[in-house]
């Protein structure tokens, strides 16, 4: 009953965590999705570079823009609906992607608390990346993948759905491509007619599920374009992500993947043992062990590397995990049980905990702060901030003019403008602002403030938030916010 408890409590526990705005993880949660949304939707918002090249699907943020024009149009659309919504939305799907997930390992319950209690999916099951949904469309393909323990069978009485879940989630994110090259393999491996599994189901249903969301990015964009090609052309061929920083080629081995799985690692790593020793005994742990290999060969070869782009793997990893631990509990003594359950609940919750409540909490904390602060039609808000440090439109909802630094890629020999600014932030200051009104708000970190003290000498402090206790480079302990005090008038002129 341990686990049933456990599974239940973690449960409720993490749907509720969509309810809050929480910390970030990552810019993509709201500038690929939400501010998307919001510029469809209401009218005004920010678009980054990504969106001006076409080399992401709208797809997602459709569904988020669903969201927000019945918000409009009910007029419910207050700022911290419009904030935590799409959360909700996403906290239901990734929902049933653990349910997915159960029904897929033939309803064992440990398998039910091990994606429950994995620390990283609980960071980010309920938060809008792109990556996060990309893991719950490769978890619920995978529940209805054809796995025939390599028997051959009859390609008619196959369920396909899975293909129509596979191309969607590589124009959602063609990082999911290599484990479907695997799959895809070994399903036409697998059938007595792979020729005609190919011409009468991966062919017709890749043309209209990859042609569907070809026209729905036709329609958005104005052009004929296909954004897999697109992603594939600025983040393989031309490298763009090496501009947003380098990792070693092992980085996923050695510090990725270690610190996703967490606490989980020593049972995904004594699973992927008894494959590679028994492999054909375990034939459907042995291709998912390869498609995992594959998927993190392939990204280890991009200069560019972040924990969240191994999330789809999870649910494979932990499908490797779970066929050690079930076998192994049905023998097990109480007490036995009792410790790996509580192992697993601590040793998750820790990080749960902190990186969900308090790491870089600051980021969306600050906008409703801002949103109180800003007087009505007269303010203009500057973040001299590291690009995309916080959410915007989708947070404040307030049509405000807002200047941010510019992270696009720059041209060859420049550098992008947030390099630029925190180079020399007064020559960046006086450029912008020779010829315009200076903003009546400033956010910055506080590790920018000692080189900006003349720049803020018409400013006073307004509020201070605790962000981090690990503060790196241009990202300080805490936020800062500004505000310009208005010079007052007496009869004998300015005092």
């Amino acid at each position: 009953m341990i686990v049933e408890y456990f599974s239940v409590a973690v449960y409720l526990l993490r749907r509720e965590n969509g309810f809050g705005e929480g910390t970030e993880a990552a810019p993509d949660e709201y500038w690929q999705t939400l501010e998307v949304a919001h510029k469809h939707v209401f009218g005004y918002g920010a678009l980054t570079w990504e969106w001006q090249k076409g080399i992401r699907n709208y797809l997602y943020p459709s569904f988020v823009s669903a969201i927000y024009a019945i918000l409009k149009f009910t007029s419910l659309d207050y700022p911290e609906v419009v904030a935590t919504s799409p959360r909700i939305l996403q906290a239901i799907i990734s929902s049933y992607a653990d349910y997915s997930f159960y029904k897929w390992t033939g309803n064992r319950k440990w398998a039910l608390f091990l994606i429950l209690t994995s620390w990283f999916w609980f960071y980010t099951a309920s938060r809008t990346l792109l990556q996060t949904f990309e893991t719950a469309l490769v978890a619920v393909a995978l529940s209805i993948f054809p796995f025939k323990a390599g028997k051959l069978a009859q390609y008619e009485q196959e369920d396909n759905r899975w293909i129509w879940l596979a191309v969607v989630s590589v124009f959602v994110r063609p990082t999911s491509a290599p484990l479907w090259l695997v799959l895809g393999i070994y399903n036409l491996l697998t059938t007595n007619q792979g020729k005609a599994l190919i011409l009468k189901k991966y062919l017709p249903i890749s043309l209209i599920a990859g042609g569907s969301l070809v026209a729905l990015d036709t329609y958005f964009y104005g052009k004929l374009i296909v954004t897999p090609w697109e992603f594939f052309q600025y983040n393989v061929l031309q490298d763009v992500g090496s501009f947003y920083g380098t990792h070693p080629w092992h980085w996923y081995i050695s510090q990725g993947l270690p610190a996703v799985l967490g606490v989980t690692l020593p049972l995904v790593l004594w699973g992927a043992i008894s494959v590679v020793k028994r492999p054909k005994e375990n034939i459907i742990g042995a291709v998912l062990l390869a498609a995992a290999a594959v998927h993190v060969g392939l990204h280890s070869c991009i200069p560019h590397k972040e924990f969240r782009f191994v999330l789809p793997l999870l649910p494979i990893l932990l499908y490797l995990a779970q066929s050690v631990v079930v076998p192994w509990s049905r023998k097990a003594k109480r007490w036995q049980l009792y410790t790996l359950a509580t192992v697993l609940l601590v040793g998750n919750a820790l990080p749960s905990v902190y990186f969900g409540l308090l790491h870089q909490g600051a980021s969306t904390r600050v906008m409703p702060l801002l949103r109180e602060a800003i007087p009505h039609n007269r303010t203009s808000l500057l973040f001299m901030m590291p690009c995309h440090s916080t959410p915007l439109y989708s947070h404040l909802h307030t049509n405000v003019t807002a200047r941010y630094l510019d992270c696009s890629p720059p041209p060859p020999g420049k550098t992008y403008e947030s390099e630029t600014f925190f180079n020399n932030p007064q020559t960046w200051w006086s450029k912008e602002y020779s010829t315009k009104q200076p903003p009546t708000l400033i956010v910055l970190f506080d590790v920018l403030r000692g080189r900006v003290e003349s720049l803020l000498e018409r400013y006073q402090l307004l509020y201070e938030l605790p962000h981090t206790q690990f503060p790196s480079g241009e990202v300080g302990k805490n936020i800062l916010v500004f505000e310009r005090v208005e010079r007052r008038t007496t009869g004998t002129g300015q005092v």
